[in-house]
Parts: C-alpha cells; sequence; structure tokens
C-alpha cells in the first residue's frame, strides 16, 4: 500500500485535515489530533497527515520526554498494547491495529509500545514507508533501543538505502562494540551501498538496487506495480480466488517478494499450508531473515500444517485397534517435533528481541513443556518484569523452585503471589494448591491442610483436594 498526497485523498478527508490544521493554528491542540485521526482512519497511507499529526502530538507534550509518563500511559493501556493491538494485526484488521496505536500515542507520542505496534501493523500490512517513518521516530526519542535500531537497519538495507543502513550499523557497534555479527552486517551494507553508487547492471541490462522507471527490475524481477485488488481474504473461497490472481500477476511478471508475501498469506488463508512455506522460503532467500511479518507467518504455517497432520491421524484413530496404536504413535511424534520447533522458534525470537518480555515468556513456556527447568526458570524471571505477564511468571517460578526440592523459596513466590490476588479464581487455587504441596514436602501438614482445607470449601472437584481431606478426617 503506498503513501497518498493530499491530491489523492478525498475531499471529505481533506476536510477533516482543514479542521485539524484550524484548530492547531489556535493552539487547539486536542482538537486537532482527534481531527487528524479521523482523517486517518479513512485514509491510512496519508502520510503527510501522519507526520502532522505526530508534530501536534508532539506540541502537546511541549517536546519533553518523560520516563514517568510513559509508564503511567503503557501500564494504563497495556491490554490495548499487548493483546487487542497484536490481535487486530493477527487478524489482518490493520485499521484497528492503527488507530490503537494511535489512541496510545495521542496521549505520549514517545510510547514505544506503541510506535512499535503501529510499526508491526504498517509490516503486516506492506507499507514499508510508514514501518521506516515510525522506527525512525521511535529512535529520535529512545535512540540506544537495539532491536529497534536493528530494525531500522533492515528496512535501510532492504530498501537500497545503503549509506543509511552503514550510519545505522555504526551507531550499532557504538552500543553494543563486543557484538561480532554487527561487522557482518557492516559489510553487507556497504556492498548494498557499492551497488547503490555504481548502478550495477542485471542480465537484462537493467540497474539493481534503486529503479529509475517503471520497468527498472531489482534482483531481476519486475517492479511494475501489480493489477490493483482486494488482498486480504475473509473465507477460504475468497483465499482461493485471490491466490489465483497473484498467480497471474506473477506470470504477468509483475513478481516481488511483496506480492510473494502477499500471496502467502492468502494460501494461509486458504489452509494451503505448504504451498504458503514455499512462497515465505523464496522470500526469505531473496530479502533475507529480516522481515519479522515473514518469520511470523512462517511460523503460523508450520505450526498450523502439525495440527492438520496431527488431526489426520486423530481421524486415522477411528478406525479400529491397531490403527489406533499406530495413530498415537505418530502423533507422539508430531506434537515433539512441533514441541522442537516452538522452542527453537522462540529461542530466534530472544535473539531477535531481548528486550521484549512477552518473547521471554513465550521461550519460557516453550521450555517448561520440555521439561528445561533451569533455563525456563530464567525466563520466568526475566518475564516476571512485565504487568502482563507478572503473575502467571511467579507461579511458574514457584513450580520451579519446587520441582528442583527448593520449597522453601517457592513457598516465597506462591505467597507473594496469592497477595497480589484479591479474589477467588482458578488462578488463586492453583497457586494455594502448590503452596499446599511445597508445605507438606517440608514436613508443615498443618498450614499444608488449611490451604487445602480452603480449595475444598471453594471447589470440592478441585484436582485431588477431595481425596486429600477425606484421608485427612481419616487420620
Amino acid at each position: 500500500m503506498q503513501p497518498k498526497t493530499i491530491k489523492e485523498v478525498s475531499q471529505r478527508v481533506r476536510g477533516f485535515v482543514e479542521k485539524a490544521q484550524d484548530a492547531a493554528g489556535q493552539n487547539n491542540l486536542d482538537y486537532s489530533i482527534e481531527m487528524y485521526c479521523t482523517a486517518l482512519k479513512l485514509c491510512p497511507e496519508f502520510r503527510d497527515a501522519r507526520l502532522q499529526l505526530r508534530k501536534i502530538q508532539v506540541l502537546k507534550i511541549k517536546n519533553k520526554v518523560s520516563s514517568t509518563r510513559q509508564a503511567w500511559i503503557t501500564a494504563k493501556n497495556t491490554l490495548l498494547l499487548n493483546v487487542k493491538g497484536p490481535s487486530y494485526i493477527k487478524k489482518e484488521e490493520f485499521g484497528k491495529a492503527f488507530e490503537a496505536a494511535e489512541s496510545v500515542l495521542s496521549q505520549d507520542p514517545t510510547i514505544p509500545g506503541a510506535l512499535k505496534l503501529l510499526a508491526k501493523g504498517a509490516a503486516e500490512a506492506d507499507m514499508d514507508w510508514l514501518t521506516t517513518d515510525t522506527i525512525e521516530f521511535l529512535l529520535q526519542y529512545h535512540p540506544k533501543d537495539l532491536n529497534s535500531l536493528r530494525w531500522l537497519f533492515d528496512l535501510y538495507l532492504n530498501g537500497g538505502r545503503g549509506d543509511d543502513a552503514i550510519s545505522v550499523c555504526r551507531k550499532l557497534k557504538s552500543l553494543d562494540p563486543g557484538n561480532g555479527e554487527l561487522d557482518t552486517m557492516l559489510k553487507n551494507a556497504m556492498a548494498r551501498q557499492a551497488m547503490d553508487q555504481s548502478g550495477w547492471d542485471n542480465a537484462a541490462g537493467q540497474s539493481v538496487g534503486q529503479a529509475t522507471s517503471s520497468s527498472d527490475t531489482k534482483v531481476g524481477m519486475s517492479t511494475r506495480r501489480p493489477t490493483q485488488h482486494a488482498e486480504v481474504a475473509r473465507d477460504q473461497v475468497s483465499a482461493d480466488a485471490l491466490v489465483d490472481t497473484f498467480v497471474k500477476d506473477i506470470e504477468a511478471g509483475n513478481d516481488s517478494p511483496a506480492v510473494r508475501k502477499k500471496m502467502a498469506r492468502a494460501l494461509i488463508k486458504a489452509e494451503r499450508y505448504d504451498e504458503a512455506i514455499e512462497q515465505l522460503d523464496y522470500c526469505l532467500k531473496v530479502g533475507g531473515n529480516s522481515d519479522p511479518g515473514i518469520q511470523n507467518m512462517l511460523f503460523q504455517a508450520v505450526d498450523a500444517r502439525y495440527q492438520v497432520a496431527i488431526d489426520a491421524w486423530a481421524d486415522f484413530a477411528q478406525q479400529g485397534q491397531e490403527e489406533e496404536t499406530k495413530a498415537y504413535q505418530e502423533i507422539s511424534n508430531l506434537e515433539t517435533q512441533r514441541a522442537d520447533y516452538r522452542l527453537l522458534r522462540s529461542r530466534e525470537r530472544v535473539l531477535m528481541y531481548s528486550n521484549d518480555p512477552n518473547v521471554h515468556m513465550e521461550l519460557a513456556l516453550c521450555l517448561w513443556n520440555k521439561e528445561e527447568i533451569d533455563e525456563a526458570l530464567i525466563e520466568f524471571q526475566r518475564a516476571q518484569g512485565s504487568p502482563r505477564h507478572r503473575k502467571n511468571a511467579t507461579l511458574h517460578k514457584g513450580k520451579c523452585f519446587a520441582l528442583k526440592d527448593q520449597h522453601d523459596i517457592a513457598i516465597t513466590e506462591f505467597e507473594l503471589l496469592l497477595s497480589e490476588i484479591t479474589e477467588m479464581n482458578t488462578e488463586k487455587l492453583e497457586a494455594m494448591y502448590e503452596l499446599a504441596a511445597s508445605l507438606k514436602s517440608l514436613g508443615r501438614e498443618e498450614e499444608s491442610i488449611a490451604q487445602y482445607k480452603m480449595i475444598y470449601q471453594e471447589d470440592v472437584s478441585y484436582r485431588d483436594v477431595q481425596e486429600i481431606m477425606d484421608n485427612s478426617y481419616k487420620e
């Protein structure tokens, strides 16, 4: 989706922008922000309006960064930033994701979580120009954010901006001088810069690295604009039809990683996972591993393919005893392979987004499921600082300590968690049960039974509590 200028938007959108400009001139910043957001809701690709909106938002906070304000606004919008926003992106409701991000940025445009949500949504919507604009803006206020610098480096490199990529890479090296990977990145950027400057020709006699006309190509592929059509499928039937449209685009010479990425998204919607994986592998070979959208879709396709295979074996198991035995063995193998794949992917994401507690929690749960307790404990500790994951991470930390027979530490974790849960719910019942088990392991029988009794009074059927209480009264 390409950016639009004032001449390309509707009169209605222009009207909202004019109102925004008038309000800004009268220093009515809140109303100006509201009008810009309304215009962008109608036309998300109106680049100039978003750039002007950002200027007004900065004026509203008087161009002053406040970590206290950022923390307060982020905490207040945790659900929107960490659950609803990513869910909109996953469902390809990009407009809603943009609106969610802007609603937070209207309170403080320097909030990194909101800017990253906007950038991720733009990347998934194939609006790389908006991703670049947003990450550049983020780095004005968070210049030492290594993950964002890496992201911007990839955007510059893949966008044929070798000079800018080199500049970002040198900034990374100054912040992380011991990272040897950055030397390779710098070499790649310098090679891209050389290609940009020398105008190397491909086999067709066209410049590689920067297009100069509608017939130019990159890496041997045409950059002519593909046929305009709806690019988001709503069901399997429309997804199949959309795939056919992309195939025709490619056959007509309109081939590029962007087109292949869109086709892969449609193939996933059509549940044609093997074909989607093939297209995504192609994108990775051509464009490198830097696009998080491609990485996420690849994981989605591979994981879904495992599920399809598991479901097929489950159906096979219904045919008889012999088939059931074979099916359960195959399902067990597939579940193990999928768990290994999820663990590998989680490790890679932690390396890419080392400051994101969400990926640490994701890795921690994968390690927990694989019973790699020591490493899981480390990751739960790293995820515990996030308000979103604090309770679940604390619970699992306690379980890890219990499995290591360090029940005194486990008890501290469970008691800490219980002090934070005010109402009796399943979360509290589980923490009480685990606390009771650790108390019993240390021989503190009376305290243990007291916990089991409270669970029994709330839910007689919870786990084996009824049996425990019956035995207790018999004694």
